[in-house]
């Protein structure tokens, strides 16, 4: 059986798959030259530039849903039993607990705050340092947990699934994911795509997006406070990097 795809899918999962190369080979490393440069706003520019195209990528594969009468569920927004949303809930709850129990152990022992940014990389530049920055933040943590999630889980997972079935539709959703975040680094991939399975595994078990959207934004805010309160604390502010300085 044919696979229900138009242009429009191929174009749309082509933008979502070179996310990751743009952000590696330019955007991310202009962002850490108008930063190491001292560029007043330069974080909140960044902020802006990964929301705005998340957003639009999401409203034109909803758009596309709606327009061609796809049913929801494809995309894991329809509904679901009661049991495997219990079973969902159940697993966010348990990695949120996970992660903020970290966190709220990490915050009064600001040297290992900085061990744990320090270990981040360049990827530390993203978190914010000013209250402005917080709330950007913050703002792009709710665009990550929604539209990512939308995306990759949703959309990406659709579509693989479509050309070779559900193992395949994981592993290329799972991998597109952390390839996504090739721009803070080669060592980030992995990483990521192991996060990325966590909140499948959410996603398939709840039948919802959801609970897989709550961990996910959750998991950006977290980061994004301990960033904040970072640079209050010694060794916590990220310095710019000899090769972009």
């Amino acid at each position: 059986m044919k696979p229900p795809f138009l242009l429009f899918d191929h174009l749309v999962f082509a933008a979502i798959v070179l996310i990751g190369p743009l952000g590696w080979r330019w955007l991310f490393p202009r962002f850490l030259r108008a930063l190491a440069a001292g560029r007043k706003g330069a974080r909140g520019r960044y902020y802006a530039l990964e929301i705005f195209p998340l957003w639009g990528l999401t409203a034109l594969v909803g758009g596309l849903w709606m327009v061609e009468g796809r049913p929801w569920s494809a995309l894991w927004l329809g509904g679901s039993s009661p049991v495997r949303l219990a079973i969902g809930w159940t697993l966010a709850v348990l990695y949120l607990a996970l992660i903020v129990g970290q966190a709220r152990a990490l915050l009064p022992r600001p040297e290992k705050v900085a061990k744990v940014l320090v270990a981040m990389g360049d990827s530390r530049a993203l978190l914010p340092s000013t209250p402005g920055e917080r709330n950007g933040f913050r703002a792009l943590s709710f665009t990550a947990g929604i539209c990512e999630e939308f995306l990759f889980r949703g959309f990406v997972l659709w579509y693989a699934t479509q050309w070779a079935g559900p193992v395949v539709g994981f592993l290329v959703s799972s991998a597109a994911f952390g390839f996504m975040h090739i721009y803070l680094g080669p060592k980030h991939v992995p990483r990521t795509t192991i996060v990325g399975i966590l909140f499948y595994v959410m996603a398939m078990t709840a039948g919802s997006l959801v609970p897989a959207m709550l961990a996910h934004t959750v998991t950006d805010l977290v980061a994004g406070e301990l960033g904040y309160r970072a640079p209050r604390e010694e060794g916590g502010a990220w310095a710019p990097p000899s090769r972009v300085a």
